[in-house]
């Protein structure tokens, strides 16, 4: 006499809602560990626009930015800032010879507010040039070109 034995099945099916819930935890674990960098912005700066567009800070990993602001509406007289530190320019140039020592690719962008003197600019690019960088960057908001 013959006993019909059950065959195994081909169509084994994988269960995976354990594997989607470790990808969760790991998801949510990534997520709050990243740190954001917020670019460095002074709302007292307003800068000047253009049609051309790139971006440093994109491209710098550790960027340097100072702020150029407006002689009129410069609270307590910081005409520059550096990293929110007022600073003036023998300031400046000891900072950016620190960062030169440390790496000599560091980046550098003067960010002038549209109103500021122009020798306010200047000064805070040639207290760069003497602490040792070889190219300045001057920041600027970007602006769509009109059509004719």
């Amino acid at each position: 006499m013959r006993i019909a034995r059950e065959e195994a099945e081909n169509d084994q099916v994988i269960n995976v809602s354990s594997l989607l819930d470790v990808m969760f935890i790991l998801l949510i674990f990534f997520i709050a560990t990243t740190t954001f960098k917020a670019e460095e912005r002074d709302e007292a700066v307003s800068l000047p626009q253009t049609s051309d567009s790139t971006s440093l800070t994109n491209t710098a990993r550790k960027l340097i930015v100072i702020n150029v602001r407006n002689r009129s509406t410069a609270e307590d007289g910081a005409l520059y800032l550096v990293s929110n530190r007022p600073m003036d320019t023998a300031a400046i140039e000891a900072t950016v010879s620190d960062a030169i020592s440390a790496n000599p690719d560091q980046k550098v962008l003067v960010r002038g507010d549209k109103r500021a003197l122009h020798g306010d600019v200047a000064d805070a690019i040639s207290a760069c040039r003497a602490g040792g960088v070889a190219e300045v960057n001057i920041g600027y908001d970007f602006k769509a070109a009109r059509a004719p």
